[in-house]
């Protein structure tokens, strides 16, 4: 008689479980993708930051000045020409506007307006910054300065 032909058969081998080495196309397009979101949010900021820097300054700079005002340590003649001192270094060296160095008078107060977005430098309380602020007797009301410098340090774009 014939031998079992199922017995001559070799024993099932499976084969062996897929590696995690080398991942699917998916997961390195996973990785690259989340390495240059992560590289181009940390480039976005650092950026930010640096274009803020100058803002930050010239708004610590103004907020100096007015404690000092308030505890009477300088005159507000003195105060009118420190906070356009601050506003010019911001224009010129902060945010760079190319006109601000030529700038006197009603060229800086427009000048003063176009950065703010109104024009409360050149009609309102601000005109106190421009060539007013160099006569015998400056005429300069402060409680409507302040707080036209404090919006302007908040409203101005870097």
């Amino acid at each position: 008689m014939e031998a079992d032909p199922l017995a001559q058969l070799r024993d099932i081998h499976l084969p062996l479980d897929p590696s995690w080495w080398p991942p699917a196309p998916g997961w390195w397009l996973l990785v690259f993708g989340s390495m240059a979101l992560v590289w181009f949010t940390v480039r976005y900021t650092r950026g930010w930051i640096v274009r803020r820097r100058p803002l930050k300054r010239a708004r610590r700079l103004y907020d100096d000045l007015y404690d000092k005002l308030r505890n009477n340590a300088l005159s507000e003649e003195v105060f009118v020409h420190e906070s356009n001192e601050i506003l010019k270094r911001l224009l010129i060296h902060g945010l760079r506007v190319d006109a601000a160095p030529a700038a006197n008078d009603r060229r800086w107060l427009a000048l003063l307006d176009a950065q703010y977005g109104g024009n409360e430098f050149s009609r309102g309380a601000g005109q106190a910054l421009g060539n007013d602020r160099f006569r015998p007797q400056p005429r300069a009301d402060i409680e409507q300065l302040h707080p036209l410098l404090e919006r302007f340090f908040r409203q101005v774009k870097p």
